[in-house]
């Protein structure tokens, strides 16, 4: 009886550029997934955080792989999404959870995010359901990442009757009275607000989810 050929799966991931920090720890969930089944080959190619470079690979990988999943960011899951549409392919989509990225190209791309502007829902909940309804600061990034999940959280904090102040992930901060914080930028941007946020009640960050964010900030656990 012939035996039937195994999959194979291609992936572009940022191992170098700005998102490598997260390129990096895809690649390694994807192989401790892959050496529970070898049968499926692993095909990973670096789009190096640049749009153009995975368009290029995305085409390459389409060529020679049966499933395609996406690189990480909403930048470049952005142009993903549209080289399989172009290419009549789907994408698996795990790294790009803008809003806008998500509800794009219907039958092309497949999400697996939770969408950004609903990132900060279990926290508002949590608040809410503690009694807690201290001020929320919002400080959000300067990419649609950010403004996204400000909007959502802001949307849902009025939901639950918590007052809300956004500002810039570089603005001013309370120096001092009963307040909580919610970071939501790049990771960067997240660790820096951290640093010189003084002491809020509870901290929400988007960062907080990277490993490396334990080293990044003075206390990680607030």
């Amino acid at each position: 009886m012939p035996q039937v050929a195994g999959l194979r799966l291609g992936v572009p991931l940022s191992l170098s550029g700005r998102h490598s920090r997260f390129g990096e720890q895809a690649r390694l969930g994807l192989d401790v997934w892959w050496s529970f089944d070898e049968s499926v080959e692993l095909v990973v190619e670096d789009d190096r955080s640049d749009p153009g470079v995975l368009e290029d690979v995305l085409r390459r990988l389409s060529a020679r792989c049966d499933i395609l999943l996406g690189p990480y960011s909403t930048q470049l899951t952005r142009r993903a999404g549209s080289v399989a549409a172009a290419l009549g392919r789907v994408i698996w989509n795990h790294g790009g959870s803008g809003d806008d990225v998500q509800a794009a190209h219907p039958g092309h791309v497949i999400s697996v995010l939770t969408p950004a502007g609903r990132y900060a829902e279990p926290f508002l909940r949590h608040l809410a359901e503690h009694g807690d309804r201290s001020p929320l600061w919002i400080a959000e990034g300067k990419g649609s990442f950010g403004r996204q999940v400000a909007a959502g959280a802001a949307a849902c904090a009025h939901e639950v009757g918590v007052p809300v102040t956004r500002v810039r992930a570089g603005d001013a901060l309370p120096a001092g009275g009963d307040w909580n914080l919610l970071c939501a930028g790049s990771f960067g941007e997240d660790v820096e607000v951290i640093k010189r946020a003084g002491t809020p009640r509870v901290v929400c960050a988007v960062a907080a989810g990277v490993r490396e964010f334990g080293e990044a900030v003075h206390d990680p656990r607030g």
